[in-house]
């Protein structure tokens, strides 16, 4: 149900919101594989984020009127199965929402303003969660939604962000040369822009699907860590931090979803015993999973 003229987002309008997105990511899961070259050209951005999105939606209750709750239960559901890169920092964008839309004046209900600011908090978090940061990916659409100023209008607000984040999403292509060189968009990027394009549709203004050019033909060279390592950890964010450390050394693509005390890891490295070996000295692992790169 589209919203014509309502000047607030509710828990019923953030479901619709939320169902549409996971709709546009189903939708687009194969271009968003064929898009995927950073960080690693493993063909699954698409796969994983809308597996990571759909965990939070089945975690989430669908008859809740508690916009605070919703949001929090559909975060904590997609952290906890957190597909890959681009899934765990997906998730912790909707952690940063989350966060935010707790702390609305109104109970239950979401302004413009509020809005602005749970997107800016959004962008803020998702960004944490990584230990090396680059820009060209979904980090910069994230920043771009958030810097658009609000309005007292969502629609108008809204018409701001659909242009904001479709230049990012563009531009992505010329700040990474991986990107650049297969002359493309950056997948991830492009998947957030689909949230956003599921607010307009819920606002009620029309959206047309940013047209993208598919990857070229010439093979995407990969020389980074074999292995891409998944594993869970409960304890107090101190634990966090310190594992981070540990680790930090051991690999790249670092990246952490969920809020104490429950945290999931992400990892590529040549050494992933060695992680694991690491980590088990600390604290005891669960759902550690290994898949190899690259191919």
């Amino acid at each position: 149900m589209a919203n014509h003229g309502n000047p607030a987002i509710d828990a019923g309008m953030f479901r619709e919101i939320v169902v549409g997105f996971q709709e546009l990511l189903a939708k687009n899961e194969q271009l968003l594989n064929d898009l995927n070259v950073y960080p690693v050209p493993d063909s699954d951005t698409g796969s994983n984020s809308l597996r990571t999105l759909t965990a939070g939606i089945e975690h989430s209750s669908a008859q809740s009127s508690d916009l605070a709750e919703s949001s929090q239960a559909l975060a904590a559901g997609a952290a906890k199965s957190a597909m890959g890169n681009s899934g765990v920092i997906l998730a912790q964008y909707l952690q940063g929402l989350a966060q935010a839309l707790a702390q609305t004046a109104t109970p239950n209900q979401c302004s413009p303003q509020e809005w602005h600011q749970a997107l800016q908090l959004a962008a803020d978090v998702a960004r944490q969660a990584v230990l090396t940061p680059a820009e060209g990916t979904m980090l910069t659409v994230a920043d771009a939604a958030a810097k658009v100023e609000s309005h007292s209008d969502f629609k108008t607000y809204y018409e701001q962000i659909q242009i904001a984040v479709r230049v990012a999403v563009v531009d992505t292509q010329n700040l990474l040369p991986e990107l650049a060189s297969a002359e493309v968009v950056d997948a991830g990027a492009l998947a957030l822009s689909f949230f956003h394009d599921s607010v307009a549709l819920i606002l009620g203004l029309s959206v047309d699907p940013l047209v993208v050019k598919p990857r070229n033909s010439t093979l995407v060279e990969y020389s980074g860590p074999a292995f891409e390592l998944m594993f869970s950890l409960t304890g107090p964010t101190s634990l966090r931090t310190e594992i981070e450390s540990k680790i930090s050394t051991l690999g790249n693509s670092i990246a952490i979803s969920g809020t104490e005390p429950n945290f999931n890891f992400h990892i590529h490295t040549d050494q992933p015993q060695l992680v694991i070996e690491t980590c088990e000295a600390i604290s005891e692992m669960t759902n550690i999973r290994i898949s190899e790169l690259g191919h």
